[in-house]
């Protein structure tokens, strides 16, 4: 029984990742095909050379980044200061995304603000994600939704600045960072547990408690629940509960950038639509093989590098099929 909610959960996260790879290039190809580019406002696809010192200092400011969050989140108690951040990296890339979808529709003018004018666009960017802000700090169970459209925000934003070949350089950079940030500095976990049980937006998760017949469970999975049990809040669970039921907890959560980064990689690689495509559907074999190792051995997992390699092996298929990236 305890594999239903399993499966159940592992299948709404690949439909949560889906969504953000598919919205978010949808959307991209939109914009490159029907706003012009102009590099007076945001530079697309700029003419100068990126190199693999670019795509490490990329890295390197990601590094300090975590360092740096890792440090407020062990010396600071107050959420103020968490909340601020969150709201401050909810604005930036949900403000790109509604920007992107309202330039489609309008750009005109609206009024002046220090001498600068400001276009109907962005006065209503600013606004969404203001509210969106406001209605994730209020109803907390918009997290998910959130994540997902900053990481559209973000993975858009990047993808549609990067040559495809340097994106792809920056992503196998992260890969190696984020197998050293879980299995030898662990920093990247206990980040991961202090964004969740704070319930910012910077991961998805999907979360069940559900009481399951004793008489269900094989010998080995009773076994794994007493493992689990000291996770498990007795007091409030044990009283909604019969002797022969187990209270079962499951939860399962990915990273804003696990969502983000190959969004990026197949934005990058527009205009050839066929490349994203084959890129996206390589990173879904890649989470579901992430799925497979995690269901196995249950512990936390670095999610790039098996997305890596499954867009790896996705770009050689395209390669044997049409000869030339």
């Amino acid at each position: 029984m305890k594999r239903v909610i399993e499966y159940r959960q592992l299948l709404q996260i690949l439909t949560l990742f889906m969504i953000v790879q598919f919205a978010g290039l949808l959307i991209a190809v939109v914009f490159y095909n029907t706003v012009p580019i102009s590099v007076s406002t945001i530079s697309f696809k700029p003419s100068f050379n990126f190199t693999l010192i670019s795509a490490l200092l990329y890295v390197i400011i990601i590094v300090i980044f975590s360092i740096i969050l890792i440090f407020i989140f062990k010396k600071f108690k107050s959420n103020k200061i968490f909340y601020l951040i969150e709201a401050y990296i909810i604005f930036v890339s949900t403000f790109f995304i509604f920007w992107l979808l309202t330039r489609l529709i309008t750009n005109t003018k609206l009024f002046y603000l220090f001498g600068n004018a400001i276009t109907t666009s962005i006065a209503i960017s600013a606004i969404l994600s203001i509210g969106l802000i406001i209605a994730k700090n209020k109803y907390q169970k918009l997290r998910n939704t959130v994540a997902i459209l900053a990481s559209i925000g973000v993975g858009a934003l990047i993808g549609l600045n990067f040559p495809f070949y340097f994106a792809f350089i920056f992503m196998v950079f992260l890969a190696v960072y984020d197998f050293i940030a879980v299995f030898i500095t662990k920093h990247m976990i206990t980040m991961a547990k202090a964004v969740s049980e704070k319930n910012l937006a910077f991961l998805i998760g999907v979360n069940e408690i559900e009481a399951l017949d004793k008489s269900n469970f094989t010998k080995q999975e009773l076994e794994e629940y007493n493992k689990e049990k000291k996770y498990i809040n007795q007091t409030a669970i044990h009283k909604l509960i019969n002797k022969n039921m187990l209270p079962v907890a499951a939860r399962i959560e990915l990273g804003t950038g696990d969502l983000a980064v190959p969004l990026m990689v197949a934005i990058s690689a527009l205009p050839n639509i066929k490349l994203s495509f084959f890129i996206i559907f390589g990173s879904i074999f890649g989470l579901i093989l992430t799925m497979l190792i995690l269901k196995k051995y249950k512990r936390a997992l670095p999610a790039i590098p098996p997305l890596l390699f499954g867009i790896c092996v996705s770009l050689l298929i395209y390669f044997l099929l049409f000869h030339a990236l």
